[in-house]
């Protein structure tokens, strides 16, 4: 968990979650508008920054109209009912109903921004209701603000499922931790007669909790007594069986993941005052990559320069918005790769990763971007490991089945092309 944040305008923001999902639809300004209400009335001081420039809803939920003011330093949120602070893209224009076009490349700037500029004042918590999670947009935001953790919304069907497994592979590639899963439009609540109905014949969320290695923070009912309240802007009035549950969980996955951070650090701290010569020194130098030792081997395998300047640059990380191939492979030592590609007549334009795993797997993926970069399809399917190897300078023995994963997501790639991109309507 993330130490509190004091930005420019002095405000101190204590925790800051963003709420996410593979796809709209799936009422992530719902659960968001829940989250704060639920933790408002539980004491806390709650904010909610409005990202989803596409489709901004957070300002009906809550029946907040017209343009914000301006204070000492920048915009002051609006309040709602029950004193949630609350900005969004919508209330920086006199009619909210006006058609904006935002340039992508420029809305990660503009949500920083607001983040850091507005007058929010003293926090507990800052949710922030986000954009496609798989998106380049998305991750830009999360690598220019000090996030404390993500929230995942899903809905039962397998089709949200799939794509919801490719958020959170996206969030975990960030290294942002995730709190739980939401499942909306779990089951139909007749309001007449309390009787629940399951809609859909299958619910398929759990898988993407096991993705996650996370829990399902709360089902919510697909309820039109919600839909009622939101639509007149009364979100804060919404009630269902699992809200305190949802609130509960939602709280003690936040303080375990605060534990495990706590804990982590004082072992890196502890490790730090242990390790001495050239294994210290060898840290210092690339401090995400590991150092590989055995028993009765007094001298560690060292990472080339090459390895150590691609962890560092960190060249090629992120996501393509609408790839036209996407890869993605899990390797035998648990790490996980995806790649994007964009190609113009059979040739690869451009080309971005995503990997959870160790600096040499980060490594790997840099390179491999960086060479399949400029061949035709052909040519980049026939790029080995040991072509790998060699451009990285090699790797140590026990890293290099970091290269055979590059490898084999970059071919995870040609297939999609090969099957016509059907991973892109997942």
């Amino acid at each position: 968990m993330n130490a509190e944040v004091r930005n420019v305008n002095q405000n101190t923001i204590k925790n800051v979650v963003a709420v996410m999902s593979g796809k709209g639809g799936v009422g992530k300004s719902l659960v968001t508008g829940l989250l704060a209400n639920g933790l408002v009335t539980a004491g806390y001081k709650v904010g909610i920054l409005d990202a989803d420039f596409t489709g901004s809803s957070i300002p009906m939920l809550f029946g907040l109209h017209g343009r914000v003011k301006t204070g000492q330093y920048s915009f002051l949120p609006f309040e709602s009912r029950s004193g949630i602070k609350i900005i969004s893209t919508n209330l920086l224009f006199d009619n909210d109903d006006q058609p904006m076009i935002w340039k992508e490349a420029l809305v990660s700037n503009v949500i920083k921004e607001l983040w850091q500029e507005v007058e929010w004042g003293e926090l507990d918590y800052l949710l922030i209701d986000m954009p496609t999670a798989i998106s380049e947009t998305s991750v830009a935001i999360i690598q220019s603000i000090p996030f404390t953790g993500a929230v995942i919304v899903s809905t039962p069907q397998q089709v949200s499922t799939k794509i919801n497994n490719k958020a959170v592979f996206t969030v975990q590639g960030t290294g942002l931790p995730i709190i739980g899963i939401v499942e909306n439009m779990s089951y139909f609540l007749n309001p007449v007669s309390g009787e629940t109905q399951s809609i859909f014949a299958q619910h398929h969320t759990q898988t993407v909790a096991n993705t996650a290695n996370s829990l399902i923070l709360a089902h919510i009912p697909f309820n039109p007594e919600i839909s009622r309240l939101c639509d007149s802007g009364r979100i804060e009035d919404v009630g269902f069986d699992e809200y305190a549950d949802l609130i509960d969980a939602f709280l003690r996955s936040l303080a375990a993941i605060e534990q495990k951070q706590a804990s982590e650090q004082s072992q890196n701290h502890s490790n730090e005052l242990t390790d001495k010569g050239t294994q210290e020194v060898h840290q210092e130098a690339s401090p995400h990559i590991p150092v590989s030792s055995s028993p009765g081997n007094h001298k560690a395998q060292a990472f080339s320069d090459t390895v150590i300047y691609l962890v560092r640059s960190k060249e090629n990380v992120g996501v393509l918005e609408n790839p036209d191939s996407q890869g993605y492979f899990l390797g035998s030592c648990g790490d996980r790769m995806q790649i994007h590609l964009k190609l113009i007549n059979n040739r690869i334009l451009d080309a971005k990763f995503l990997a959870d795993g160790c600096g040499a797997t980060q490594a790997c993926g840099t390179m491999i971007t960086k060479m399949a970069c400029s061949k035709t399809l052909e040519e980049a399917g026939q790029i080995t490991s040991e072509e790998l190897l060699e451009a990285l300078d090699g790797l140590p023995d026990d890293h290099l089945h970091c290269a055979e994963l590059a490898v084999m997501t970059l071919r995870d790639a040609m297939i999609d092309i090969a099957e016509g991109h059907h991973k892109k309507i997942l």
